[in-house]
């Protein structure tokens, strides 16, 4: 049986079950429990920062992703957050309020020693702009870093979940979020994420402080459809409908193109 997708057309770890897959890149270790993977060419003189969902770097197809952004013009670092850890496992004993427990761990004060560590390491490779890609917890996390323009000059959040910010950490609500970035914002909703997120809410508030922003949504996608690991409530991707077809994979690639015009256009100064 043929592979729905041709060949070469999307990293090869999202292709049929039993492909292997050897990433482009390399796992980097920045001190202080700071590991990352690192892929790309830092000659760009652009980066991006992909900041993963809750199964963690070593869950879903993150390494991949990173492939598929460096190939697009970018050094692409993806820094573990969790260090080595995932929600998965509370998610498959059915401990999904433990998880988020856990979770509350790793909140901004963590989160922002750890990008310290990953901005002096661009710094140190000449990179001149930096956006930022999350997906669900981690589009928390890019709309955190983009409340500081000097660090991150333009983000996207893909299946976002940022209500963790209200429900686990700081308190700040989507809109709180949304009033205090300061980059570009791009946003990649599906169905299953609240209705804000697409309904011009949000995009109300980014104009009102004269902040770009761009939503496309992906109607026909499930929530975590970029990563296939994360799904959503304590489900993976493909316990929340997600399914490994045309239909999906046609997604990831909408999802890396918009993805990386967006940087095109604001990472790239005049």
């Amino acid at each position: 049986m043929s592979s729905c997708c041709p060949t070469g057309a999307l990293p090869a770890s999202y292709a049929e079950k039993g492909t292997s897959f050897t990433p482009a890149g390399e796992t980097i270790d920045l001190g202080g429990g700071c590991r990352c993977y690192a892929t790309g060419d830092p000659r760009w003189k652009t980066a991006i920062v992909v900041m993963h969902d809750v199964f963690g770097l070593d869950g879903g197809h993150h390494r991949a992703l990173c492939d598929a952004l460096a190939a697009g013009g970018h050094y692409v670092v993806c820094p573990d957050f969790y260090q080595g850890g995932s929600i998965e496992p509370y998610y498959k004993n059915g401990a999904a309020d433990e998880g988020k427990e856990w979770l509350k761990r790793f909140n901004w004060a963590w989160c922002s020693a750890i990008l310290e560590r990953v901005y002096a390491h661009l710094d140190g490779k000449g990179v001149t702009s930096t956006g930022s890609i999350g997906f669900c917890w981690g589009a928390w996390a890019v709309a955190k870093a983009c409340q500081d323009p000097k660090r991150v000059q333009a983000g996207v959040w893909c299946h976002p979940s940022c209500q963790v910010g209200r429900e686990l950490y700081e308190g700040e609500t989507e809109h709180e979020l949304a009033q205090r970035v300061r980059s570009p914002t791009l946003i990649l909703p599906s169905p299953q994420e609240p209705e804000l997120y697409r309904n011009g809410e949000l995009a109300a508030i980014f104009k009102a402080n004269g902040i770009a922003s761009e939503m496309e949504y992906f109607h026909d996608q499930s929530h975590g459809w970029m990563t296939r690991g994360a799904g959503f409530l304590g489900k993976s991707w493909f316990d929340s409908g997600g399914r490994e077809n045309l239909t999906s994979m046609i997604g990831v690639q909408r999802g890396v193109n918009l993805t990386l015009g967006w940087f095109a256009k604001h990472l790239h100064h005049k």
